[in-house]
């Protein structure tokens, strides 16, 4: 796939005229130049996971806190969105070889990252959670030493769950495979975007998992886009177009619609 494509449209205008000057007219090449704009398709990468972004399997259409903001900046652009779906571990691989354009995943800026790729100017930020089984008596990160505690692979808290003293430490490939690991006690505590576990569970009410609440973060993570270095007209285009975004009301209609509120914009 190459990394940019474009849409062409053609705009015909039908005359009256007869066969034999229609056919006149092919042969010599006088077909009609006019034409609109080609409009730019930009695709962009995603690991599929709600509430950030994630194709709505009823109308197809792109939603959550991400997805929905990437429309926004895309209709404001002229743009079209198509989406390569892979998963998290895989979204910066996808990148560089070219698969997409952005990845828009709720991915945090880290200065691992960005020895890879670039990223825009900060989206939104938000703080892992702490899932437990909904019968645990664990209440906090003091709580979790000695236990054995999960993590999403290529996130974050791969790493982050390897300070807090855990017995033993294991990896799941999706958000899906790590709530049911929760669930099924595979795991006393896991570690995630607490935006991702608060929104499964408005959605589908589990008494086997909880989220432990009151939480304080360790670390607020602030998320934004990423490109690949050499593309920097597009970065630069991105983050006119978050700005723009971030002057409307729908920029803080789009966090809370997904439960999320003032406290996690950026500034």
């Amino acid at each position: 796939m190459k990394s940019t494509s474009k849409l062409g449209k053609r705009l015909g205008v039908l005359l009256p005229m007869t066969l034999a000057a229609a056919l006149a007219l092919t042969a010599c090449g006088g077909a009609s130049n006019s034409s609109t704009p080609e409009q730019k398709t930009i695709t962009i990468a995603t690991s599929n996971d709600a509430p950030f972004a994630f194709t709505d399997q009823g109308t197809g259409e792109l939603k959550g806190i991400d997805g929905e903001m990437i429309n926004e900046i895309a209709a404001a652009k002229g743009w079209k969105v198509k989406t390569f779906v892979t998963d998290f571990n895989t979204l910066i691989p996808g990148l560089m070889a070219k698969k997409a354009d952005v990845i828009v995943d709720a991915m945090y800026i880290t200065d691992k990252r960005k020895e890879q790729i670039n990223f825009t100017d900060p989206w939104y930020v938000q703080g892992e959670g702490m899932l437990v089984p909904g019968d645990s008596t664990l209440k906090s990160r003091d709580d979790v030493k000695g236990k054995v505690l999960g993590a999403q692979t290529g996130t974050v808290f791969t790493d982050f769950i390897g300070t807090l003293g855990g017995s033993q430490t294991k990896f799941f490939d999706s958000q899906a495979a790590l709530i049911s690991a929760v669930e099924n006690k595979q795991v006393d505590a896991a570690f995630t975007d607490s935006a991702v576990i608060a929104y499964s569970l408005v959605q589908k009410p589990n008494p086997k998992i909880e989220l432990v609440s009151p939480y304080k973060p360790y670390f607020p993570g602030t998320i934004g886009a990423g490109v690949r270095k050499d593309d920097t007209q597009l970065l630069a285009d991105l983050n006119s177009g978050l700005a723009d975004l971030k002057k409307t009301p729908k920029y803080l209609e789009i966090l809370k619609k997904y439960g999320l509120g003032e406290e996690n914009v950026s500034k």
